[in-house]
């Protein structure tokens, strides 16, 4: 997650430079549209961690096997077809993406190249859910890691104005391949369960479950891309895609909240489908309330830093146009992001326990009314009228998902809150007076002044954090377990 942060901040820059505000926007709008090519997975995706943690935990590798088999045959089925759209878009079709009187040869074999993208995506998506099933995470994030390093280091070399959008999606697609060929390799081998692709071992059966089990991640996935996606395309297509860009940039910002609020939770998922399967929910309760209470002091914290310093870092990071923008927008996009990570772990556990069913029905009335919200007010209000739009349904449905979840752990509503979110609020709240504190001192006008309250405000975060959010067996445990390693050292 740092590693991406850091690669967005040297990159984003370079990218809106050489690629211009057109085609960065085109970029964005692209990446909106491989997000909704993301749902012909049918849910496939969680369903397989799911059944490959199950089955771990079940130690049956016969059913471990098949499942790679049966969900690697249909995954390269639509990668294939996917391949065949974009492939013939951009032979027939690339001028409607050109701008008026240009030349429409760069975006044919950009749209080539997405369409290559996407015939690697979907069949390494399964021996990268089978990686976090087995959770070897440190495979698959060291992985990851590595290759992101080597493509923006040969695009921070290479790109201009003349190749950029054409180079972006080649060395995401080169990389990509990399990667889940490498995903492949690693389950092959003898001691992560030498998992291999044989036909002998695909079962219609058995594909038959994972997409029964996965349809209602797949109903959850449309409409939580139409929520999260849609929004770009609303103001591309009616705004234009220079437009894109002023929206993007802060919203790519806020998606970094919600990145690491989905990297805090991943693992979590194949835990307590494990824990299930042996009824340890007295377990999976304690380590949902002690998780929650983590992740949302976390996620307060970094939302805390956004809003207050957000625009001032958006000023110096690319123009003062772009802060000055942002200015509205990134407080709904805020609020949007985080209000529902008040409950980070709902979607996790609820999948494993295979009561996920919730989320097929109210996401897609979630994501109607955002789009339909998004309509209505990018007339009269424009980009801040389309953040606002995203911030509603969250008010709605949140709380349902909460009840929700709550009953299923038969844990009071009134319990969770006082347990897992109270707690976070205190040492956000010092973060904040710290930040405003130094805003009035130093004016956030540089990376240096920027720096410093990001570092004076962490510290009192983490003490408020070490004090009013750990309890005291936790701070006796992170203190021997210190103790340890500093003595070992």
């Amino acid at each position: 997650m740092f590693v991406k942060l850091a690669i967005t901040f040297v990159m984003t820059p370079i990218f809106v430079y050489n690629l211009g505000k057109y085609d960065y926007g085109l970029w964005e709008m692209v990446g909106a549209v491989i997000g909704y090519m993301g749902i012909l997975d049918l849910g496939l995706r969680p369903a397989i961690s799911r059944f490959a943690s199950r089955h771990l935990a079940e130690k049956d590798e016969i059913a471990l096997q098949s499942v790679y088999m049966s969900a690697i045959a249909f995954m390269a089925v639509v990668g294939v077809l996917l391949f065949l759209f974009f492939f013939f878009w951009g032979i027939w079709f690339s001028g409607s993406l050109a701008p008026q009187g240009e030349p429409h040869q760069k975006y044919t074999l950009f749209l080539i190249l997405i369409g290559a993208y996407l015939l690697i995506s979907f069949p390494g998506y399964v021996a990268e859910s089978y990686l976090e099933g087995f959770q070897k995470y440190y495979l698959k994030n060291n992985i990851t890691i590595f290759n992101s390093i080597v493509g923006s280091t040969l695009l921070y070399l290479y790109i201009s104005p003349e190749n950029g959008l054409v180079l972006l999606a080649g060395i995401n697609a080169l990389g990509l391949s990399v990667k889940y060929l490498l995903f492949m390799w690693i389950l092959s081998r003898p001691a992560y369960g030498a998992i291999r692709a044989r036909p002998a071992n695909f079962s219609g059966a058995r594909l038959r479950e994972l997409i029964v089990f996965g349809f209602k991640s797949f109903i959850q996935g449309i409409a939580t891309r139409v929520e999260n996606a849609t929004d770009v395309l609303v103001i591309g297509l009616i705004m234009g895609p220079a437009v894109v860009p002023f929206y993007s940039i802060p919203a790519n910002l806020t998606q970094h909240i919600r990145g690491l609020g989905w990297t805090l939770t991943h693992a979590f998922m194949p835990l307590f489908s494990g824990l299930s399967v042996t009824e340890e929910n007295e377990t999976i309760r304690r380590v949902f309330l002690m998780s929650s209470r983590y992740v949302v002091s976390i996620l307060l914290a970094m939302s805390t830093g956004v809003l207050i310093l957000g625009v001032p870092f958006i000023s110096i990071w690319l123009d003062p146009e772009f802060g000055e923008k942002a200015e509205l927008i990134i407080v709904f996009l805020v609020f949007f992001t985080v209000f529902p990570f008040i409950n980070p772990f709902a979607s996790r556990y609820l999948t494993a326990i295979d009561r996920h069913g919730i989320f097929a029905k109210l996401t897609p009335l979630a994501a109607l009314l955002n789009i339909t919200l998004s309509l209505i007010l990018v007339h009269p209000f424009g980009l801040e009228g389309v953040a606002f739009a995203s911030v509603v349904p969250g008010l709605i449905f949140v709380p349902m998902y909460l009840r929700y979840t709550c009953k299923h752990l038969d844990l009071p509503v009134r319990q969770y809150l006082l347990s897992a979110v109270l707690p976070g609020v205190a040492p956000a709240a010092i973060m904040a007076v710290i930040l405003l504190s130094i805003g009035h001192v130093w004016v956030y006008d540089s990376y240096f002044e920027i720096l410093n309250g990001v570092v004076f405000s962490s510290f009192g975060w983490l003490a408020g954090f070490w004090f009013l959010v750990l309890n005291r067996e936790e701070r006796d445990y992170i203190g021997e377990y210190l103790s340890r390693r500093l003595g070992r050292n």
